[in-house]
């Protein structure tokens, strides 16, 4: 402990604390002390090789599926550099599946940060000789504790020791990528900068599965549920919860990224690296190379299909008529698929939809002529965490078809410029659920959409009517499984919001208001999806209402609001008609019964 806290930097941090606070240094040293041991690891001895069998039982449930040389790229360049691996969250499990893959090519445990939720006895202080720091959940007013996390987190740098944390905080309730946290990061940053003279590297880690068992609670969570707190008992129940086989857990890392080079960017005129800077560019960075390795899987690709069907049951060819021309669309953009992503073989397909069928997520009818399938209204919310795993591929093409669409019912008199005006407009309302490039790569991204939709598209001129007509004949249209639910969360919180007037309103409130509103209206069927019942959802819209000075007390505060409302329910309109579309083209969703708002099937 000495190396860490018995130094000049953190001598002279101390004293600053010191006559900031007016507490004397042997006091503060000695609160200093007490917190690096209750966060350090302690790493090394025996009890190595026993926590890797407890880890490899632990997610026995799963076939961990990595690339081998992905791995030997890594172990290569930890020889010269440290590494941050910075994985997304989605099961307790992911440090055990990342931990089954780097011990293979004789990678010694990563210093793990983990929540001091779960530093249970004695799966603790086993935990801490295999490297796991726990760290408090809320630390932010004890200056002393920031000061020892900063200190040995550059301690662990400089000795090249590998570092492992989860970029979203906490586990994903959604299926989504949650947006990157900025608070240890900022710490590893500063602490780099510091000492700059060896490189460390940032790995984007990404870890699915084919199904979980922890997703039925955690849709009960995002759905306006109590999370349980973690006990023994909790462990106990979680521990044989994973006796049975659930599949595969796919393990993929992205291009690695230099704290280096990143600093480098931010010089001053003079040349001083300004750390801060950054930051929220990392982090960003690596959420989209995250995202940019996440395959998609049988699951993935299953729920797709059984989502928003018009409460219709599949079979499992109607299934597949739906997938094809999703399948043909991922092949195009050349996206990252697992091996067993194959319409032709049913093997796969069947086998995951035996697997969502026990785990509860999708219900199987065995009828008279026909074997059918359908996702119950209260698995929804778990449907769409596996779709929504995935769903970051498909945004831009989901915003291209309502852009168009909006741009031709408004009878545009340049539907090209219109549309791109109205992606333009959606892609700032979405921006804190999705991660988005610059305007200019965002620009070329959506040209490369319509041109898949419109071979030649650049060089041609279109009328709203031929957009119209021309949209019946498109082989795929995806806005009504994609960002409809999200649109339809909005515009529930947009109404709570217009109700405020000129008040301001607090976001635990708001937030709670709009899960009761959307709850009812879900009840009362003037929702879609009962997804839009999110707690995730609501939380982000309020960040992007924020953001819009649509929250304090400000000019034309009431008349903004029900702008704001207005927008947003003409914009559940069109998703409404492009599930229309997707009737006519044949999918499951009967365009008689959307034309009628008849619901019954």
């Amino acid at each position: 402990m000495e190396r860490i806290l018995d130094t000049p930097d953190f001598h002279r941090t101390l004293a600053r604390l010191s006559e900031e606070t007016g507490r004397p240094v042997s006091k503060l040293s000695e609160q200093a002390y007490g917190c690096l041991k209750e966060m350090a690891a302690i790493p090394g001895g025996k009890t190595v090789d026993a926590w890797d069998k407890l880890s490899r039982w632990m997610a026995r449930a799963y076939k961990v599926d990595y690339i081998p040389s992905e791995v030997a790229a890594l172990r290569d360049l930890n020889k010269t550099s440290g590494l941050i691996f910075l994985p997304n969250h989605r099961s307790y499990l992911d440090p055990l599946v990342l931990r089954y893959a780097l011990d293979q090519y004789g990678f010694p445990p990563n210093n793990t940060l983990g929540g001091s939720n779960l530093a249970l006895w004695p799966m603790s202080e086993i935990g801490r000789r295999n490297g796991i720091v726990f760290i408090r959940r809320e630390f932010r007013d004890d200056h002393v504790y920031r000061a020892v996390l900063k200190a040995y987190l550059s301690y662990l740098m400089q000795e090249k020791h590998n570092l492992e944390w989860y970029i979203e905080g906490g586990r994903t309730r959604t299926g989504k990528l949650r947006p990157p946290r900025y608070g240890i990061l900022s710490y590893v940053i500063d602490a780099f900068a510091e000492h700059p003279e060896n490189d460390v590297h940032i790995i984007p880690t990404s870890v699915i599965y084919d199904q979980q068992h922890e997703v039925s609670a955690i849709s009960a969570e995002e759905a306006g549920g109590t999370k349980k707190a973690e006990s023994l008992s909790w462990l106990y129940n979680f521990a044989r919860s994973q006796s049975r086989r659930l599949g595969q857990a796919y393990l993929r890392f992205g291009e690695p990224l230099s704290l280096g080079d990143a600093l480098k960017l931010t010089e001053d005129a003079e040349g001083r690296l300004r750390p801060r800077l950054a930051v929220p560019k990392v982090a960003f960075e690596t959420a989209n190379r995250i995202n940019a390795v996440t395959p998609v899987t049988p699951s993935s690709m299953l729920t797709f299909a059984v989502l928003d069907n018009g409460d219709r049951a599949i079979t499992v060819e109607e299934g597949r008529a739906i997938l094809q021309p999703l399948l043909e669309y991922i092949r195009a953009r050349k996206l990252p698929m697992t091996q067993n992503v194959n319409l032709e073989d049913q093997g796969p397909l069947r086998d995951t939809l035996r697997n969502l069928v026990q785990e509860g997520v999708v219900t199987q009818f065995d009828g008279p002529t026909e074997r059918v399938f359908y996702v119950s209204l209260d698995h929804q919310h778990e449907a769409a965490f596996y779709r929504n795993t995935v769903i970051h591929f498909f945004i831009n093409r989901a915003i291209a078809e309502l852009a168009i669409l909006q741009a031709a019912e408004d009878n545009a008199a340049d539907v090209k410029t219109a549309a791109w005006e109205y992606a333009l407009r959606l892609k700032d309302i979405l921006k804190f659920d999705f991660f988005f490039p610059s305007t200019k790569e965002f620009g070329a991204q959506m040209a490369a959409e319509y041109n898949l939709m419109w071979p030649g598209w650049e060089q041609q001129t279109f009328t709203p009517q031929q957009v119209l007509e021309d949209a019946v004949k498109l082989k795929l249209v995806l806005a009504h499984r994609v960002i409809g639910p999200f649109l339809e969360a909005y515009s529930v919180f947009a109404e709570e919001l217009a109700k405020a007037g000129d008040a301001p309103v607090e976001q635990k409130t708001i937030v709670a208001t709009s899960l009761a509103l959307a709850k009812q209206r879900w009840l009362q069927r003037t929702l879609h999806t009962p997804e839009s019942i999110s707690k995730d959802y609501f939380v982000n819209v309020f960040q992007y209402a924020k953001n819009q000075k649509l929250i304090e007390a400000g000019p034309d505060l009431s008349a903004r609001r029900r702008t704001f409302a207005e927008e947003l329910r003409t914009a559940v309109r069109r998703v409404d008609d492009l599930r229309v579309i997707a009737g006519a083209m044949g999918q499951p969703v009967l365009i008689e019964r959307a034309q009628r708002g008849d619901n019954r099937g």
